[in-house]
């Protein structure tokens, strides 16, 4: 007949919380200094806030396990540091979401940046963007600017058509401008001038002044 043996249950362990004051930070592990003494603790899941030297901290103990819940009080400062140990997502099922600075705004990735939206808006007193290389793709591109200045080393343009419309048009060229096109028709609706130290105008076949009066000389 084998015996029946029925084991007697285990005192769960009894847990306490405390506070405690940071006296150093490591990179997995805080000391701190509670009513048990000096000990080293880890950083509770939930906890976000990451301590620092000099913070009271609620402290839970079970046997000899210490974990930080929360940050309590930071006498030195009030600056603030979210430490998530893994992936991080925001998620709003309804609503918005807003970020509100009363100073600056810092956004610092090292790997890529990806924003997707139906509708983006951005609006500032003066916006700077630095990059080694930027590319742009649209359909269709839209710009109303006051003034606008372009200072650029070589610019290549290819497109089907350019359709310009302007006021008052003034091109300097300090060298040499060349023109290699099929066919140049001008329409000039009242004075056409030209002035040039010497000018040179030659044509394979035929070339033909029409006019009711021509001057030469």
């Amino acid at each position: 007949m084998e015996p029946k043996i029925i084991p007697f249950p285990r005192p769960a362990a009894d847990c306490r919380i405390m506070n405690a004051t940071v006296k150093g930070v490591a990179r997995d592990t805080v000391i701190i200094d509670a009513d048990v003494g000096v000990v080293n603790a880890e950083i509770a899941f939930s906890c976000l806030v990451a301590p620092e030297i000099g913070d009271k901290v609620l402290v839970s103990q079970m046997d000899r396990e210490f974990h930080i819940l929360a940050v309590l009080n930071r006498p030195a400062r009030q600056d603030m540091t979210l430490d998530f140990p893994g992936n991080v997502k925001i998620n709003t099922a309804q609503g918005q979401l807003d970020v509100t600075s009363a100073k600056d705004l810092n956004l610092i990735v090292a790997g890529k940046t990806r924003m997707f939206s139906t509708e983006t808006h951005l609006t500032g007193g003066q916006v700077s963007l630095n990059a080694d290389k930027l590319m742009t793709r649209a359909n269709e591109l839209e710009s109303y600017i006051d003034n606008a200045k372009l200072f650029i080393s070589a610019i290549d343009t290819v497109a089907k058509r350019v359709t310009q419309r302007v006021d008052t048009l003034m091109r300097w060229v300090e060298q040499v401008e060349t023109l290699n096109i099929g066919n140049l028709i001008q329409n000039v609706r009242k004075t056409l001038t030209s002035h040039s130290h010497e000018a040179i105008i030659t044509a394979k076949t035929d070339i033909r002044i029409d006019g009711e009066r021509i001057h030469v000389g």
